[in-house]
């Protein structure tokens, strides 16, 4: 790979990720707070990426100022998905999307206000990244997904969901955020679509339990949100353990389509 293409796509991903932050500190947008923390994402996959030709090179301790404003940003979303979870639960209190939404303003207004140090903290840290952007050779990205993806299959084979089983979905997305990059360059196969509907399956696992602790403590009828969730847990991880059976080799197969499926 060229070194001019992988300085390409990070000075693409980050002009947008710039983009979707100033849109949120000018309006508030949630949808632009969401894209602003996707593109954080994208960048640290690939300076996770970088950082495994020549780790002495450091991009992604360069890039924790920005992963600071992340953070921070992490906080309002967090608020604001509470807030849609519980409207959709009419055994949620009242009083509790009232707190979310108190709390969700008050973040928003102190992040905002910080907007133009926040965009000085871009401007100085993407200075700093490029030059320390190291030619990515095509064996060692080939050699970077295999194991990446033994080292996924290892997790996978002793998870109980948990914890665990989250960070493989964080591995998975990484290398799909890279894989735009990459796929030119990648000397094996790589089923994108079969590892985005792994992730998105362990996403929503994830997310149904992360909302049945919040309502577990909120719900005025506690049985009856809680309960319906828990059933929705059951055929979730249902999904999750169909897709995880032949985890590497799925991720390793790509089927072409025989012409006429094409078009």
């Amino acid at each position: 790979m060229k070194k001019k293409d992988e300085k390409k796509y990070m000075e693409q991903e980050w002009r947008s990720m710039t983009h979707h932050l100033k849109a949120f500190i000018k309006t508030g947008d949630q949808e632009s707070l969401h894209h602003f923390r996707t593109g954080v994402k994208k960048l640290r996959a690939f300076f996770t990426l970088t950082e495994s030709v020549k780790n002495d090179h450091n991009p992604i301790k360069l890039f924790k100022p920005v992963r600071e404003i992340f953070k921070q940003a992490g906080e309002i979303r967090n608020a604001y998905i509470n807030i849609q979870l519980a409207k959709g639960q009419q055994a949620i209190k009242l009083d509790f999307i009232q707190i979310q939404e108190q709390l969700m303003d008050t973040l928003a207004g102190q992040f905002k206000a910080q907007g133009a140090q926040f965009l000085a903290t871009l401007r100085k840290a993407r200075r700093k990244v490029k030059k320390r952007i190291p030619k990515l050779k095509n064996l060692h990205i080939g050699l970077y997904y295999q194991l990446q993806l033994e080292s996924i299959t290892a997790g996978l084979q002793t998870h109980r969901f948990a914890e665990d089983l989250h960070t493989s979905r964080k591995q998975i997305k990484i290398l799909i955020y890279n894989y735009r990059l990459v796929k030119g360059h990648l000397d094996m196969p790589f089923n994108e679509d079969y590892l985005e509907q792994v992730q998105n399956a362990v996403g929503n696992w994830h997310d149904n339990s992360v909302t049945i602790d919040l309502f577990a403590a909120e719900a005025t009828q506690g049985e009856t949100a809680v309960a319906l969730l828990k059933k929705q847990a059951v055929q979730l991880k249902r999904q999750v353990t169909k897709l995880l059976k032949g985890f590497y080799d799925r991720a390793t197969t790509v089927t072409e389509l025989p012409l006429e499926q094409v078009s």
